[in-house]
């Protein structure tokens, strides 16, 4: 299974590395729309700073803190994630994986109204993403008590192979 999910993640990030600049302006437009919703109930967000392949997250971390909404950025450690909050994605700097990531001044501890975004290579619809292999968000999800949201890009919708560490979130957006 390690062979197959390696494969298949050298095989996703080599096609997202290939979508224009149009086609990934127009999906993050629409994942960032179809993200909104969620913000009525989210006490907090715990979210990531995207990287260049990835699903735009920056505008919706912005747009959170001018509506007043906390954030929290995850610090990638030797096995498990830790969230701490930002006031401004300008502090972030690069980290492990060379990810921005916040500073560890101040502390994020999530509850039943955070609302958790999720990264992914690939996802299936019903929860299931393959991410990049180190199990970061597996290992944290597993006592999430909030809701989770995988945002991807359509084209990457397909079956993902899974095991049984593997965590379910609440939902998955991909752009229309």
């Amino acid at each position: 299974m390690l062979e197959i999910k390696a494969n298949l993640r050298r095989e996703l990030i080599k096609q997202r590395k290939a979508m224009t600049h149009e086609e990934r302006s127009a999906a993050d437009e629409s994942i960032f729309q179809q993200l909104l919703p969620f913000l009525d109930n989210a006490g907090s967000v715990f979210c990531y700073a995207s990287m260049e392949i990835e699903v735009d997250t920056r505008r919706f971390i912005n747009h959170c803190l001018k509506k007043g909404i906390p954030v929290a950025l995850p610090v990638s450690g030797d096995t498990e994630l830790s969230f701490y909050y930002i006031e401004d994605t300008g502090e972030l700097k690069k980290g492990r994986y060379g990810i921005d990531e916040p500073s560890k001044k101040h502390p994020a501890f999530a509850d039943e109204k955070t609302l958790c975004v999720v990264p992914a290579l690939c996802a299936d619809g019903n929860g299931f993403r393959l991410g990049y292999g180190k199990g970061y968000y597996d290992r944290f999800l597993r006592d999430f008590k909030g809701t989770s949201i995988i945002i991807c890009y359509k084209d990457f919708k397909r079956e993902v192979p899974t095991e049984p560490f593997d965590m379910r979130t609440t939902f998955t957006v991909f752009d229309k």
